[in-house]
């Protein structure tokens, strides 16, 4: 009978260690210093296959099985577009999204929020090979931060978590939930409340979980994108009586980012920080 451990991701040290259905796969002389084995596991009526996640100093793997057999999505670290480490309960995930032998391409592996700290630790180690601003830009520092203490201190203590050591932070925007009418008598949520914190390597994007219903407030989503893969940028302005809407197009992927008029002028000086830092 398995355990509940035997459910769980967990590191892999040696290659025996490996399920045979992925050891194809694995160079046996040639082991990646970091992998990690998630079992296949189910959350409701989501079943989720079994998967590798392989880390070496410029690449990472995802291998997965299926009923077609082994997958494997695969890029060089200077080809992802942005990681993402998300959670709603013991529900985590962690998503690559970028572009791979010249195609969009994304991959999410979940797992139990017990194994958190591995995937942080993936997390961690891809955000350290993007590289810093070249040029001095003016911003507001590390205030930037201890300013977002008064208005969400839950959104100051995530943002202060997701700051690299020796990141320089230059500003953030905090948006609140936004929501838009829906049927007669309620309302459907539009965008989840975030902060977003620019700094010299990348834009962090730190929200509440889900798009919809409270469930979302039990969660959170931290989603980190290297400035040098934002190509370019356009901005919908927001008005009184409706959101506006900026848009970051990176090499696989164009995201979408809502706002309401009182976050406008915030952003409006984001967006042109970001353009300073890289030269636009």
């Amino acid at each position: 009978m398995l355990s509940l451990t035997d459910v769980w991701a967990r590191q892999l040290i040696d290659w025996e260690e490996i399920p045979g259905l992925f050891r194809p796969f694995v160079p046996a002389d040639r082991l990646p210093p970091y992998l990690i084995y998630s079992p296949p596991d189910g959350w409701g009526s989501c079943k989720v296959n079994a998967r590798l996640t392989m880390l070496c100093d410029k690449k990472i793997s995802v291998l997965e099985n299926t009923v077609d057999g082994v997958q494997v999505s695969e890029w060089l670290l200077d080809d992802l577009d942005y990681v993402e480490q998300g959670a709603v309960h013991l529900y985590s995930w962690l998503r690559l999204s970028g572009v791979a032998v010249g195609r969009p391409a994304v991959v999410q592996v979940e797992y139990n929020a017990v194994a958190a700290a591995l995937f942080t630790q993936v997390v961690q180690a891809v955000r350290q090979t993007w590289g810093g601003a070249s040029r001095e830009v003016r911003g507001e520092g590390q205030e930037a931060l201890e300013s977002l203490a008064a208005i969400d201190y839950r959104f100051w203590n995530y943002a202060k978590e997701c700051v690299l050591p020796g990141e320089r932070v230059f500003t953030t925007v905090y948006q609140p939930e936004l929501t838009i009418p829906h049927f007669l008598f309620s309302r459907r949520r539009l965008t989840a409340a975030y902060v977003c914190v620019l700094t010299d390597r990348e834009l962090i994007f730190v929200s509440d979980a889900g798009s919809g219903g409270s469930m979302g407030r039990y969660g959170v989503v931290r989603r980190y994108i290297p400035l040098a893969k934002i190509k370019e940028w356009q901005l919908e302005p927001a008005t009184w009586d409706k959101t506006g809407v900026w848009q970051l197009k990176l090499p696989g992927e164009c995201i979408a980012i809502h706002f309401s008029a009182p976050a406008q002028s915030s952003l409006l000086v984001l967006a042109a920080l970001l353009d300073e830092i890289r030269g636009g």
